[in-house]
């Protein structure tokens, strides 16, 4: 494919106004020259700026679930038609202006961190924070995962938390925050007081104050209720608690603190509900004492793969 057929058809995919045919070609062609590298403009830039514009044009994009694959081509897309079309000087521009930082923590990890404004976190396993190099007078930043904020105060400039079902506005307090895709997503105050409006109703605030909980779950109206401080910070302290926890979510919680695989063989199981407090207890004691009360066999095919499988012998 020409570079000018290439450039057409991508301004076509990027508008969604490609046929199936076309789009499969775009895909291709631009997979082939990022794996075989043979684009010679793109390859002029250096790896840190080919990155930093796919970056950059992901941030502009809100993509729900399921569509993470479409995601990647259309911002890859449009990050090549920028390449081609504009050329280097104009990435040399972009990394000139304020860009985008973000901090993680792996599965299995925890790490605790200093914004530059001086607030502390501390990031739980599987979680990642972005913001703006002008932190400290643009004090926003993206959460994916779960993290605890000790926000420095500053009445002149409100510290924002965004997550994908909601918005935390804060001048100056301690709290939790989990927002996992597939969690049930909470906001805990451990000190001061919080604003936050859902995504689903942006015009509605509700403000929580210390020892108060909010609870989002998917096409259910937000619960407030009130928790202890121990609660809220259990898992900095490699603490475990399920709270009337379906058996999927708790298993989402322990393939991120153990960085582990489990699988089950009825997916009707992931339904289950189990309740329960584990302090520094390794996955296998965690895993046997959930299978012992619900009934369950745990097979560990190998250490970092384990099957949830229903009784045979009840």
């Amino acid at each position: 494919m020409q570079k000018e057929d290439f450039i057409a058809l991508a301004q076509k995919y990027a508008h969604n106004k490609c046929s199936p045919s076309e789009k499969e070609a775009v895909e291709t062609f631009f997979l082939k020259q990022m794996e075989k590298e043979q684009n010679s403009v793109i390859l002029s830039l250096t790896e840190e700026k080919r990155n930093a514009i796919l970056r950059k044009i992901n941030t502009e994009i809100n993509t729900p679930k399921g569509k993470l694959r479409s995601l990647y081509f259309k911002t890859a897309t449009i990050a090549a038609i920028a390449i081609l079309l504009l050329g280097i000087p104009f990435l040399i521009t972009q990394s000139t202006s304020k860009s985008l930082l973000t901090q993680s923590a792996a599965k299995g990890e925890i790490k605790t961190l200093f914004l530059p404004d001086g607030s502390q976190l501390i990031l739980n396993a599987n979680s990642s924070i972005t913001y703006s190099t002008d932190f400290k007078d643009n004090r926003k930043l993206v959460l994916k995962g779960e993290a605890y904020f000790k926000v420095v105060r500053n009445p002149k400039s409100p510290f924002t938390i965004e997550t994908s079902q909601f918005k935390t506005k804060v001048l100056g307090t301690s709290f939790t925050i989990r927002a996992y895709e597939n969690y049930t997503n909470t906001i805990s105050v451990l000190s001061g007081k919080v604003e936050v409006n859902s995504k689903e109703n942006p015009s509605q605030k509700i403000y929580l104050i210390k020892n108060q909980q909010l609870r989002f779950q998917k096409s259910q109206v937000p619960q407030l209720s009130n928790n202890s401080r121990q609660d809220f910070l259990a898992w900095t302290k490699n603490i475990v608690i399920l709270e009337n926890t379906s058996l999927g979510e708790t298993a989402e919680i322990l393939r991120n603190k153990f960085d582990v695989t489990i699988l089950f063989d009825n997916p009707e199981l992931e339904q289950l509900r189990i309740s329960g407090k584990f302090k520094e207890e390794n996955i296998t004691t965690i895993l046997k004492s959930i299978a012992e009360v619900k009934q369950l066999e745990i097979d560990f095919e190998t250490p970092n793969k384990i099957f949830i499988r229903e009784n045979r012998k009840k």
